[in-house]
Parts: C-alpha cells; sequence; structure tokens
C-alpha cells in the first residue's frame, strides 16, 4: 500500500505541473485531457484541462488533475501538507529557491533545534510545503 498526493486545480493544472517538474525535476509519466475521456459531458473549454496527469519525482509520485467543472476546488489553505525529505542539503536549497518564487513563506529556510534543516510555505498555486534534511 502506498498513499500518493493527488492535487486538484480550477482549470490550471497545467501550469502547476510544469512548474513542479521545474522545481523537482520530475518526470512527467502521463498525461490525460479531458477530451481523451469517452462519453466526456464536460463543456468545450475544458476538452484541453488536465483530467489526469502523473508526475514521477525520485521514487514518489504526484498526481494532479483541473477538478470536474462541476465540482469547484475550495481555497488549497488546509491541514494538509506535502512533506518532501532530502537527503541533500544543496538539493533541498535548490528546490526551495525555485518553489519559493511568488510564494508564501510560513518559515525560511534553516537549521533547526532538532539537527535538521527546514523550512514550509505555500507556493503560488496555495498547495503547502513542508522542507526536511535531517543533518
Amino acid at each position: 500500500m502506498r498513499i500518493i498526493p493527488y492535487l486538484y486545480f480550477q482549470g490550471n493544472a497545467e501550469e502547476a505541473l510544469r512548474f513542479y517538474v521545474e522545481v523537482f525535476g520530475g518526470e512527467l509519466m502521463e498525461l490525460r485531457r479531458y477530451a481523451d475521456m469517452p462519453g466526456a459531458e464536460s463543456p468545450e473549454h475544458y476538452q484541453n484541462k488536465v483530467l489526469h496527469a502523473r508526475l514521477k519525482i525520485g521514487d514518489e509520485w504526484l498526481f494532479i488533475s483541473d477538478a470536474f467543472p462541476r465540482d469547484p476546488v475550495p481555497p488549497a489553505r488546509s491541514l494538509v501538507s506535502l512533506m518532501v525529505d532530502f537527503s541533500s542539503e544543496a538539493d533541498m536549497d535548490a528546490v526551495y529557491t525555485r518553489l519559493g518564487r511568488e510564494a508564501e513563506i510560513h518559515m525560511p529556510l534553516q537549521k533547526t533545534f532538532w539537527g535538521a534543516k527546514y523550512a514550509r510555505l505555500t507556493d503560488k498555486f496555495g498547495v503547502t510545503w513542508d522542507l526536511h534534511c535531517q543533518l
């Protein structure tokens, strides 16, 4: 059993997907559009939106989609955060710099009392991230 984060967006999933590929150096493994769905009843303007995308980041997965047009996405500020655990400070620093563009920084990247380097931010798409590297 695995738990895979699935992020839903309101029409800008492809922009978020491209951003996360750049930030994490991930590999886009699958991209399906609403137009690909047999018998789709989505509006014409939604046909090119992301129905389902799989992004591989290291050994992990991130799934991304534009929510169905009839299912509005509430603001992403919730009790859920995505934790990224790094084995390299250099990798963490690079991701923090890229992910931090236009982000709300809750805790800047810093060494902590628990012997780790850590940061917490909400990116420009409203997704909250905890970045961690045990020192």
